[in-house]
C-alpha cells in the first residue's frame, strides 16, 4: 500500500520514509503541505499519509481539511504527526478531518500499529466501495448486455433534457424493436435470444457515438438518446448507421442468424417536453416504422389537430368505444355512371364520443394504426357490416357489395384473412357482397405476403379494390401481381378534372389501362354534374362522391336504397 510522508524536516522525513520502506510499504514524499495536497489531490492518491501538523505553505491540518472538502473517494486515511499533545489541539486536527494522530517524539511501534490500523479501515473502506459499486451497477445497469437499464435511462434523458434546454439544441430518443425476435427466441431457445441481445447491445456501442446512451428497456427493446446535435438530418443519418449495422449475421451457438430493427423516433421540443412524452412518442414511431415493412425508422407524426393531452385522452377513450357501442358505420354509396343505379357503397367509420361529438377518421384512426388499436376496430367494421348487409337484404332490398377499408397494418401484421372469414361465417354474408379496399403503399410493403393473401381472399369471392390510386406508386403495372377488381382514382385527380388538362390526362390514362387489365375504375370525390359528365364521356364505370351523397348513417343509407328500390333513380337523388 502506498502512503505519504509529508514532512518539511529532512532528518525525520528520511527516518520515516526507511521505516515504512522496511514495513513494506511503498513511500511518496513532499516537502511542505502544498506538495503534499497536490499529491493527494491526484487521480493516483496513496490510501495512506502520515503529515507532519507543522509545515511551510500549508499545514497538515489544512491539508487534511482541504482534500476532505473536495473529495469523499477514495479514501484517504490521514495520521497527524504533532508535538502539540493539548485536547484542544486534538479536537482541531480530528475536526479538521484527520483519522488519527501521534505526538512527537513518537515511538515506532506505535507508529507501526497506527498504520496498520489505518490500513485496515482503508481495506474495509475499499471493500465497502467495490460493494456499492456492484450494487450501483446492478440496480442502473441490465444484468444481461451490461447496457444501462430503465432507470439510469432515464436519469441520463433527464440530465440530456436539461443541457439541451441550456443549450438550445435538439434531443433526439430512437426505440429500437428488433424484428421478429419471438420466432429467433421460440425456434432456438431464450438462452440462443439472450446471447443475441448481447451481441446487438455490442454492435449499437461499436456504431453509435461517445455521447450517445444505448439502455436495454427489457425484452427485445432498445432505447438510444441522441445529444448534442443541430437538426434532424443529423438524426437520420445516425439512423441510417444503426440499419446498416445490421445486414450482417449475428452468431449464435455457431449459427448465423439474421435480424432486422424497426427503429422510431422522437424529437425535443417538438414532440414533447419532458422525457415520458418523448418515449412514447418515439414508441408510436417505432410500430409504425414496422406499419412500413420493418427494417427501417419513422419519426413521429403529431395527429391533425389535436394537442398532446387530447391524444392521451382518445387513445384510452378509444379503448372503450368499441365495447360501449360509440363506434358506428357510415355509408357512402358507389353509383353507375351508365345507369346511375347504386350498386354498392364504402363503409367509413365513424366516433360518437360522449364528450367530443361526432367525430370524423381524421381524428382518431392515425391514432388507432400507431397504437394497434386498428385491429380491433377493422375486425369490429367488418362483423357490423357484413350483418347489416344481410339485413338489408332479408328486408328485401336488392344485394350489393359493401367496402371496408382495409389498414397496413391489419394487413400485413395480424391474420386478416381469418378475420374476414369469421365475419363471413358469423353474419352468413355471401362474401361476394363484400369488398375490401386497401391503398397502393399497404400493398407495395411486402409485395410477395400481399399477393398471396389477397390471392386467398380473392378464392373466397370477396372483391378486391385499390384506393386511392394515383397518390402512391402511380403505375397500373405492378397491379398484374395482385387480384384485384378495381382500382379508385383518387379525389385529388377529379378535383379539377375539367380544368385541368393534366388531371384529366391521367384520368383518361388510368381508366384505358384498367380497362386493358379488365379492372373497373371507381371515381371518388365527385361533387359537380360537370365532373360527372365528364367522366361519363371518358367511359368511367363508377363514382361516389357529395354529388350524390355523403357518406350517411345506416338508416339514411336504407331510405337512399328504398327510393332506388321504388323508383329509377332520379336527378333529386343526385342533390341529396
Amino acid at each position: 500500500m502506498r502512503v505519504l510522508i509529508a514532512e518539511d524536516d529532512s532528518v525525520s522525513r528520511r527516518l520515516l520514509e526507511v521505516l515504512l520502506a522496511k514495513w513494506g510499504y511503498e513511500v511518496v514524499v513532499a516537502r511542505d503541505g502544498q506538495e503534499a495536497f497536490n499529491i493527494l489531490e491526484s487521480s493516483d492518491a496513496p490510501h495512506l499519509a502520515v503529515l507532519d501538523w507543522m509545515m511551510p505553505v500549508m499545514d497538515g491540518v489544512q491539508v487534511c481539511r482541504e482534500i476532505r472538502k473536495r473529495r469523499v473517494e477514495p479514501y484517504t486515511y490521514v495520521i497527524l504527526l504533532t508535538a502539540k499533545s493539548g485536547k484542544q489541539d486534538v479536537i482541531e486536527g480530528l475536526d479538521a478531518g484527520a483519522d488519527d494522530y501521534i505526538t512527537k517524539p513518537f515511538d515506532t511501534s506505535e507508529l507501526q500499529v497506527r498504520l496498520r490500523a489505518g490500513r485496515r479501515i482503508v481495506e474495509l473502506q475499499n471493500e465497502l466501495l467495490s460493494i456499492r459499486e456492484a450494487l450501483r451497477e446492478q440496480a442502473t445497469h441490465d444484468p444481461l448486455t451490461r447496457l444501462p437499464n430503465r432507470l439510469l435511462f432515464g436519469d441520463r434523458l433527464s440530465q440530456g433534457l436539461a443541457r439541451a434546454r441550456r443549450q438550445g439544441k435538439l434531443l433526439a430518443i430512437m426505440f429500437l424493436d428488433l424484428d421478429r425476435f419471438k420466432i429467433i427466441n421460440d425456434t432456438l431457445g431464450h438462452s440462443a435470444g439472450d446471447i443475441l441481445l448481447t451481441h446487438v447491445a455490442k454492435r449499437l456501442t461499436t456504431v453509435l457515438r461517445d455521447v450517445d446512451t444505448i439502455a436495454r428497456m427489457g425484452g427485445d427493446e432498445f432505447t438510444i438518446i441522441i445529444s448534442e446535435i443541430d437538426s434532424p438530418d443529423e438524426v437520420s443519418i445516425i439512423a441510417e448507421k444503426v440499419l446498416k449495422s445490421f445486414p450482417e449475421p449475428f452468431y449464435v451457438n455457431d449459427q448465423e442468424v439474421f435480424v432486422s430493427p424497426s427503429i422510431g423516433i422522437s424529437l425535443f421540443p417538438t414532440d414533447g417536453a419532458d422525457a415520458e412524452t418523448l418515449v412514447k412518442n418515439a414508441d408510436t414511431a417505432m410500430y409504425r416504422a414496422k406499419d412500413f415493412g420493418r427494417n427501417t425508422y419513422q419519426f413521429y407524426a403529431h395527429l391533425p389537430n389535436t394537442t398532446g393531452i387530447e391524444q392521451v385522452s382518445l387513445d384510452r377513450d378509444l379503448r372503450k368505444a368499441i365495447e360501449q357501442q360509440q363506434l358506428m358505420p357510415y355509408y357512402q354509396a358507389r353509383v353507375d355512371l351508365r345507369t346511375n343505379e347504386v350498386l354498392g357503397a364504402e363503409a367509413l367509420v365513424r366516433w360518437k364520443h360522449p364528450g367530443l361529438g361526432l367525430l370524423s377518421p381524421a381524428h382518431f384512426i392515425p391514432l388507432a394504426e400507431e397504437t394497434g388499436l386498428i385491429v380491433p376496430l377493422s375486425n369490429w367494421m367488418l362483423r357490423t357490416v357484413c350483418a347489416q348487409n344481410v339485413a338489408w337484404q332479408k328486408q328485401g332490398l336488392e344485394p350489393m357489395d359493401i367496402a371496408v377499408n382495409i389498414s397496413a397494418r391489419h394487413f400485413l401484421h395480424s391474420d386478416l384473412v381469418e378475420s374476414v372469414s369469421t365475419a363471413l361465417d358469423e353474419t352468413g354474408l355471401d362474401p361476394c357482397y363484400l369488398g375490401l379496399e386497401l391503398t397502393e403503399s399497404t400493398l407495395m410493403h411486402n409485395p410477395d405476403t400481399a399477393a398471396a393473401a389477397l390471392q386467398k381472399l380473392k378464392d373466397m369471392g370477396v372483391k378486391i379494390s385499390i384506393d386511392d390510386f394515383g397518390t402512391g406508386y402511380s403505375s397500373l403495372s405492378y397491379l398484374k401481381k395482385f387480384p384485384v377488381d378495381a382500382v379508385k382514382i383518387d379525389q385529388s385527380f377529379i378535383k379539377d378534372i375539367t380544368t385541368n388538362p393534366d388531371d384529366a390526362a391521367i384520368a383518361g390514362a388510368v381508366i384505358a389501362m384498367a380497362h386493358s387489365l379488365k379492372l373497373k375504375v371507381i371515381a371518388e370525390g365527385v361533387e359537380t354534374l360537370e365532373q360527372l359528365e365528364f367522366l361519363k364521356s371518358i367511359n368511367c364505370d363508377e363514382m361516389q362522391g357529395y354529388f350524390i351523397s355523403r357518406p350517411v348513417p345506416a338508416e339514411d343509407f336504407q331510405q337512399l336504397l328504398w327510393t332506388q328500390r321504388n323508383s329509377v333513380l332520379s336527378s333529386s337523388l343526385f342533390a341529396a
